[in-house]
């Protein structure tokens, strides 16, 4: 008996050192990104983006998971998806990709959603393109919410970013989460 005691403590201690050093991981990616100001002196979108994946991954995994492990692993994966798109993104053209993401969800698998976003200043700056389109049928889960991997793409100033994120919507609802399942 004390044997088992002794191991179920070696692997708490073990399970919190890991713990601690994803917490370790996600604070320096935020700190690394909080450094960097956008042209208005403010957080820049990557900055941004980084926080809010982060927050809205963790408080996801939690739920999902009921863990402090779940909580740890979705704000690590929300802050790197956050990360990418908050860095080439601006509000309006985040904005158009989540219409667009919207409307991936309930689409025919493969058929994609797209919207040209105008450049709000008068320059030689290029349109973006931002898209998100299903690559598989939804799915449901035994608590009852709908979940879809949709690939999500933005190409702005000639540069194309890529990156598929699962998204589940609870019963009854219409708000969309990102989540890594």
């Amino acid at each position: 008996m004390t044997a088992l005691i002794a191991e179920t403590t070696t692997l708490r201690t073990v399970g919190r050192k890991i713990a601690m050093q994803v917490v370790g991981v996600v604070a320096a990616l935020g700190l690394v990104t909080a450094c960097t100001t956008s042209d208005s002196g403010g957080p820049s979108n990557q900055a941004m983006g980084t926080f809010m994946g982060a927050a809205v991954g963790g408080a996801v995994g939690g739920l999902a998971f009921g863990s402090a492990g779940g909580i740890i692993g979705g704000a690590l994966v929300g802050a790197l998806a956050g990360n990418l798109v908050g860095r080439a993104l601006d509000q309006q053209e985040r904005a158009r990709l989540a219409q667009a993401t919207q409307s991936a969800f309930v689409a025919d698998t493969n058929v994609p959603t797209t919207y040209t976003v105008e450049p709000t200043t008068a320059s030689s700056t290029p349109a973006t393109v931002v898209a998100a389109r299903p690559v598989a049928p939804p799915t449901t889960r035994a608590d009852g919410s709908t979940c879809r991997p949709i690939e999500l793409t933005a190409t702005k100033n000639g540069q194309t970013t890529t990156e598929t994120t699962t998204f589940c919507k609870a019963s009854g609802s219409s708000d969309l989460k990102p989540v890594s399942v």
